[in-house]
């Protein structure tokens, strides 16, 4: 198979014994790497202390999500995809917040939830990606 692409999170143990690691397509480990851009904050990879967004460092305290903290958290997202993933090209980002039941709380609550698409071409084939995930916020969480 052409294009194979290992799965997330890596089992090292595996690699390390020369076992078989499971594999994914192209398209769903671009959606992984995407998810680990977005998830991760600054810092926290220390060979590279730049990898990630800005989304941990925005405070969602206030009522009211602000136009310049979306373009601020916009931007980042922007710039970390262009630098790291590599894979992908036309790149448009969507982010929307809005108020969402948590399911898994006894009684249930209202919480803020920020939704996040990634409209974006696979340079390789040519084909259309779009990656939608959503994060709780206040304080910021991710499911």
């Amino acid at each position: 198979m052409m294009n194979r692409y290992l799965t997330l999170p890596l089992e090292l143990d595996k690699l390390h014994k020369k076992a078989e690691h499971a594999t994914c397509s192209l398209k769903q480990s671009v959606a992984q790497n995407l998810h680990l851009i977005i998830t991760t904050a600054f810092g926290e990879l220390v060979s590279d202390l730049n990898f990630g967004t800005s989304i941990w460092d925005a405070d969602f305290s206030n009522a009211n999500f602000n136009s310049r903290q979306k373009e601020q958290i916009l931007e980042s997202l922007k710039q970390a995809i262009h630098k790291y993933e590599r894979r992908v090209e036309n790149i448009k980002i969507g982010i929307g917040i809005q108020q969402d039941e948590l399911q898994s709380s006894k009684p249930s609550r209202m919480k803020k939830k920020m939704s996040i698409q990634v409209n974006a071409v696979l340079k390789l084939t040519n084909e259309p990606i779009v990656y939608n995930d959503s994060f709780f916020i206040s304080p910021l969480s991710y499911n």
